[in-house]
């Protein structure tokens, strides 16, 4: 029985060996863990936050495009419709401007409002006339509001040095925010002395 003792024994002394030579993590070990970990999470963090930034300034900037198209739209309407003797080659200017002074789109940044106002047409004085809410009172809580963010600017000039004009450039230039960075989208074109008839 002593060998069989003394292999017990041997085999007891070296599961003890075993047992002693393993070892847990360090606190170093879990900390180099831990910050390894962080540095993942955190790349994870700002690629996450780059990503929704670039879709907002996207976003914005479609929009901004949009407005932009729209305003050409209603300046080569005001050209081809003349309703009423309301526009016409000779209303296409800004007010103010000398050298077309029957002039109806505004100059300067102006406010972008969801309506057109009586004469159909964005960008003129008339915008925010029709801005009245569900109650028919201007000045309530439940008026119609400017889009938030955007201005526009409309700029028109004649192209060529002296009268009868008939080629002028028209600016478009949507103005927006990111936060506190503003940003412009300019959308430019030429339009020329031509209206449709209706036969």
């Amino acid at each position: 029985m002593k060998p069989a003792n003394m292999k017990h024994a041997n085999m007891k002394c070296v599961k003890m060996k075993r047992a002693s030579n393993e070892e847990g993590f360090s606190y170093i070990d879990l900390m180099i863990a831990v910050a390894i970990l962080m540095t993942g999470i955190l790349a994870l963090l700002a690629a996450m936050t780059g990503a929704i930034a670039s879709t907002t300034r996207l976003e914005n900037q479609l929009t901004a495009k949009q407005h932009a198209t729209s305003s050409l739209e209603a300046i080569f309407t005001a050209r081809d419709v003349n309703r009423d003797n309301l526009f016409g080659w000779d209303r296409i200017g800004n007010v103010g401007d000398n050298t077309i002074p029957g002039g109806i789109f505004l100059t300067g940044p102006q406010s972008i409002w969801p309506t057109a106002g009586a004469d159909g047409i964005i960008g003129t004085a008339d915008d925010d006339a029709d801005t009245n809410g569900p109650d028919g009172i201007k000045g309530t809580a439940d008026d119609i509001q400017p889009e938030p963010g955007f201005l526009r600017q409309i700029t028109i000039t004649n192209i060529g040095n002296a009268p009868p004009y008939t080629m002028r450039r028209i600016d478009v230039t949507i103005t927006y925010w990111l936060g506190t960075l503003p940003h412009q989208q300019t959308i430019s074109t030429f339009v020329a002395n031509y209206r449709t008839t209706a036969e």
